[in-house]
């Protein structure tokens, strides 16, 4: 009864629109204005690290890396001069850049040797032992890596695998640079 009384009053194509805008909204894709999935892993002292304990008004990158991963060293390279530059600027609403690593290294040694051989300086860093046999490969939707998402301040996500251009280009557009 609805069906009909709907098409009648709203039209047909209407209500194809209605229909597919549920089912687009029930599709659980990682786009940009979705929420995504925390992430609880350890640190480098065993200790529990949600993402969710971190996003706390900042822009926060998920960065998905591994040791072996010779793109993934480059992408930190890139990181550490976005980190250094940002991590403690007012960014529009945002208050500062923080970027929380989740290494896909199945030995937690090789992760931990590789932060000090390549010096990262962001604390958030977190080990997955289950490398690519992890559900957060499934729930951030990759199968490679680097991956990375970056997430406002609200904590939505406002890209995936930007490039540093544009990554640098929108933090500066959120502070009023450009």
């Amino acid at each position: 009864m609805f069906l009909s009384n709907f098409t009648k009053h709203f039209g047909f194509f209407s209500l194809l629109f209605l229909l597919a805008g549920s089912y687009a909204c029930q599709d659980d894709r990682l786009v940009n204005g979705a929420v995504p999935p925390d992430i609880v892993l350890n640190d480098i002292n065993g200790q529990s690290l949600p993402l969710s304990s971190i996003q706390t008004g900042k822009i926060v990158i998920i960065d998905f890396w591994a040791s072996w991963c010779k793109p993934c060293i480059e992408t930190h390279e890139r990181f550490k001069e976005l980190y250094e530059k940002y991590k403690d600027t007012q960014i529009g609403e945002a208050n500062g850049l923080t970027i929380y690593s989740v290494s896909l290294d199945n030995k937690p040694e090789a992760w931990q040797k590789a932060l000090e051989k390549y010096d990262i300086p962001w604390p958030h860093q977190v080990n997955e032992p289950l490398a690519f046999g992890s559900p957060y490969t499934e729930l951030y939707q990759f199968e490679q890596i680097p991956t990375f998402y970056v997430i406002d301040e609200r904590g939505v996500i406002i890209g995936k695998n930007l490039t540093y251009k544009w990554l640098d280009y929108e933090l500066r557009r959120r502070m009023g640079e450009v």
